[in-house]
């Protein structure tokens, strides 16, 4: 018998891994402790020893074999199976060869059988003993633990079991009562599956609702509705030959159900409606609700209910933005309107004001302080009050439109026809476009431009104290509000037949009117702003001619923004448009007349500054035309009203000859038009104005002089018959050149570009106021013509830069005069040699008054114009001395 060779300790292996077999197919867990198999294998592994039992002496490699196989060929094993063993182990064994091995086997069993008698004898005694102890326990048991009051000793167990059975219960029996309802409800919901749509119906809408998600609602509630009304079967399953109560109780169940999902859509109908009536939807989210409750067949119509409640919200919002405006533009006023507690108080009010506002005109932020000037509180509430009307309907009314567009379309239509016109929507949008229009025709009080209606006043909101530069800011910026409005509401194409676009004419129109009136107001208190600095890009004029141009030009072109909306640059000091917009002519010719007006306003404001009584604030101011690299600068009193009426006078010079030509040509080539006429009549006043400021500084100086002349010429001591020869020349003379030189020195300091016209004009009087004295003297003698003569050639000589040919006429008919009223007498025969000793008395007077007089001879720098008036003085002295010697020869 070969002996069986384990090259592994398989069981081992099995044992430890819980497996059955060394390939497993799946996932094996095996408890080998409760299974005979592994046990016998392992008992089998111990007994090695006991080789083949038919003795043929084969060796088998069990290996490959799995437990079961092995156990079957095992001869330990309790499931060993001799057909397996010997196709196992012996597959060729002859038929002699197992009846040996059953000899063999036979003998092996008789030798373990004799083997196990000698056992039993051997160990005799130990199995009595083991016996009687057996008997002693089981005596003793019988009397105590198995006895028939411990019932066998189980009672003590059922005790414990029967308070465990009572615990349980308490503890068990509602988990497995919950466990019964649950399997019940596991029941219920088996046979509801397919009714699951229908019964979470409810849950689902209010999700959706909740959600904003009302067309996935209506969905899902159109679904249910169509199989609640085709399918209840299907919804709340019945089984086949049910009792009328079942079918009763499904139909309470889908009532029931319905009912809440109803109610649900009733909320959703009501907050869809709500939603209808409020603002700040936008147009998709309002038609969705209006499509969703035409086709919820709500009893409201959601189209009127939308139009109705729109129309009439914006209606209270436009008035309450309006009203609310207005009480805050009153409240504003009110708390910022100055005290008026003299006459001039708001002449100094906006002169102030004028003065910042002008001067931030050359800044590069002009705007910034234009904006805060007086007033600018109650302007910014104005403004507001207008943007939040222009908002209210800006912001509602092209969606109102929108829709009711769409209505008028065809959109939104219930099958059932509506009494209610379809253009009644578009009625209500017109109302809210008129709304519009009266509160802004009401707070402008508006007009039609081409009304012949006397011009109303200005609004009673607008502020008093709030000058012409502000009041033009803010006007052009409410005109934009006003105009942004109008072009967002005209792009929706209501056809509102041209009321918008009348509404802007007549804004402008209103806003021309104000600016106008405010402009003319304060062109009239201009005056205020001469502090008569000098300008130095100016030579003899003052900044105040600066400033009256930026003042003309903002306000003229701010007058153009308001009448055509065109976008301007006033930087360059030309009216520029960026548009191709036309102005009307009602506009350009208000425009234009205001301009002119302003001007006269302007004019008759120097007037105010030539008063004997000097403008507040005006003390002393370094002399005009003197540059600062020139020596010591002189201080001129502007308390002096000649001094006044000289740099007034030079304004007025700089003003008719270049500064209003120049804005004339800007205002013509802005609004393309010609003012030639009106030019030439502005002109003639300037003209006029000037000769009579001019004539106000010149006649009295030269009357003053005139008294001179006259107390000496007609003195009553001096008798111009008997007087003799002249040896020097009267005081009276020195006198009145002596005033004309104060005269001289007066305009030099203060405006040396009128010394000329000055002097011209001031010896053309004193040459008249002479002549009409010396007509007064009946006869002159041969003392008196030589007297005379050389007086006048003396005043004539020295003020020869000054002599204008109306002047020399004026001596010519005075030398004419003398010698008409010269009267021979005996003893004047030596005339010539009289002539020539009043010649050198006049020499000698003139070389002993130079320098006194050297004002009045040409400067030295200019050296061609002095020549040539030295050249002509010598030639009109040449020719009075002629007509001296052709007089005195006449005489003769």
């Amino acid at each position: 018998m070969g002996k069986i060779n384990f090259t592994t300790d398989e069981a081992s292996i099995l044992q430890a891994y819980k497996l059955s077999s060394q390939n497993p197919t799946k996932w094996e867990d095996i408890d080998h402790d409760l299974e005979d198999p592994l046990s016998d294998l392992l008992t089998s592994q111990s007994n090695d020893g006991d080789g083949d039992p038919l003795g043929l002496g084969g060796v088998t490699d069990l290996t490959s074999l799995d437990a079961e196989s092995k156990m079957s060929v095992l001869i330990s094993s309790k499931s060993f199976d001799p057909k397996a063993f010997l196709s196992a182990v012996h597959p060729n064994a002859t038929y002699q060869d197992l009846a040996a091995g059953i000899n063999h086997l036979q003998s092996s069993i008789d030798a373990r059988s004799e083997a196990v008698r000698v056992l039993v004898e051997d160990n005799f005694d130990r199995f009595v003993a083991v016996k009687a102890s057996t008997d002693a326990l089981y005596a003793e048991m019988r009397e105590g633990l198995l006895s028939d009051k411990a019932e066998f000793a189980t009672k003590p167990l059922v005790d414990y079991l029967k308070r465990s059975a009572v615990k349980a219960n308490q503890v068990f029996l509602p988990i497995l009562e919950n466990g019964a309802k649950t399997q019940k409800l596991r029941t219920t919901l088996g046979v509801f599956e397919r009714s699951k749509f229908f019964f979470s119906l409810p849950g689902f809408l209010v999700e959706s609702i909740e959600a904003g998600r009302y067309e996935a609602a209506l969905r899902q509630y159109n679904k249910g509705k169509f199989l609640l009304d085709s399918r209840p079967g299907q919804l709340l399953p019945v089984e086949a030959g049910a009792n009328a109560g079942s079918t009763a109780q499904q139909k309470r169940i889908l009532d029931k159900v319905w009912a809440n999902v109803e109610k649900v859509m009733g909320e959703m109908k009501a907050l869809l409606l709500a939603r209808l009536q409020e603002q700040g939807r936008s147009v998709e989210e309002m038609e969705r609700g209006i499509e969703i409750l035409l086709e919820l067949n709500v009893p409201e119509d959601p189209i009127w209910t939308y139009f109705d409640s729109q129309h009439k919200r914006i209606m209270d919002r436009m008035s309450t933005a309006y009203r609310t405006g207005v009480s805050n533009i009153d409240a504003t006023k009110s708390r910022t309107a100055p005290e008026l507690s003299t006459p001039n108080a708001l002449r100094q009010i906006l002169s102030a004001q004028l003065q910042v506002s002008i001067v931030a005109l050359e800044s590069k932020a002009p705007e910034a302080v234009i904006a805060q000037a007086g007033g600018h509180e109650v302007w910014q509430v104005i403004w507001d009050m207008v943007k939040n009307v222009s908002e209210v309907m800006v912001s509602s009314l092209p969606n109102f439109w929108k829709i009711a567009r769409s209505f008028l379309e065809g959109k939104f239509k219930r099958p059932s026809s509506s009494r209610r016109s379809a253009s009644q929507c578009r009625q209500m949008a017109l109302d809210i476009i008129k709304l519009y229009i009266n509160f802004i025709s009401e707070f402008f009080i508006l007009s039609d431009v081409l009304s012949n209606s006397p011009t109303p006043n200005s609004p009673e909101h607008l502020p008093s104290h709030s000058n012409s530069l502000t009041t033009a800011h803010w006007l052009t910026k409410i005109l934009s509000e006003v105009q942004d409005c109008v072009t967002e509401i005209g792009a929706l194409e209501l056809g509102e037949g041209g009321l918008v676009k009348g509404l802007v004419e007549s804004v402008r129109w209103r806003f021309q009117d104000i600016l106008v009136r405010s402009w003319l107001r304060d062109a009239n208190y201009m005056y205020a702003l001469e502090s008569f600095t000098p300008d130095v890009s100016a030579p003899f004029t003052t900044l105040y001619l600066a400033n009256l141009e930026s003042f003309m030009r903002h306000l003229a072109t701010s007058a153009f923004k308001i009448a055509s909306g065109i976008s301007t640059d006033s930087g360059s000091g030309v009216l520029r448009a960026t548009q191709q917009n036309t102005v009307p002519p009602a506009f350009v010719s208000k425009i234009t007349k205001a301009f002119l007006d302003a001007i006269y306003a302007v004019l008759d404001g120097f007037l105010v500054l030539v008063t004997e009584e000097a403008p507040p604030g005006v003390g002393t101011i370094v002399a005009a035309g003197i540059p600062e690299g020139e020596g010591k600068q002189e201080l001129i009193d502007l308390r002096d009203s000649n001094t006044r009426l000289l740099l007034v006078i030079s304004n007025f010079s700089h003003l008719s000859g270049s500064l209003i030509p120049s804005m004339l040509s800007q205002l013509e080539n802005a609004l393309s038009i010609s003012v030639e006429d009106d030019r030439k009549i502005l002109m003639k006043a300037v003209t006029a104005l000037d000769k009579t400021l001019f004539d106000g500084y010149v006649k009295p100086k030269a009357a003053a002089v005139a008294v001179i002349l006259q107390e000496g010429i007609l003195d009553k001591d001096m008798d111009w018959y008997e007087t003799p020869q002249p040896t020097e020349i009267r005081p009276y003379m020195y006198k009145a050149l002596m005033g004309l030189v104060e005269i001289h020195a007066q305009i030099s300091r203060v405006a040396e570009n009128l010394l000329e016209r000055g002097m011209y004009a001031l010896v053309e009087n004193v040459a008249q106021d002479a002549l009409l004295s010396f007509k007064q003297v009946k006869r002159f003698g041969m003392g008196g013509m030589l007297r005379a003569t050389l007086e006048i050639e003396f005043m004539h000589q020295t003020l020869a830069r000054y002599v204008s040919p109306s002047a020399a006429k004026t001596l010519s008919e005075l030398y004419n005069k003398i010698s008409q009223a010269y009267a021979r007498r005996p003893g004047d025969e030596n005339l010539q040699g009289n002539l020539d000793s009043v010649k050198r008395t006049l020499a000698e007077s003139r070389r002993a008054t130079g320098i006194e007089f050297m004002c009045f001879r040409a400067a030295k720098d200019k050296s061609g114009k002095a020549k040539k008036e030295k050249d002509e003085g010598r030639e009109r002295g040449k020719d009075r001395g002629k007509d001296r010697d052709g007089r005195a020869d006449n005489s003769t």
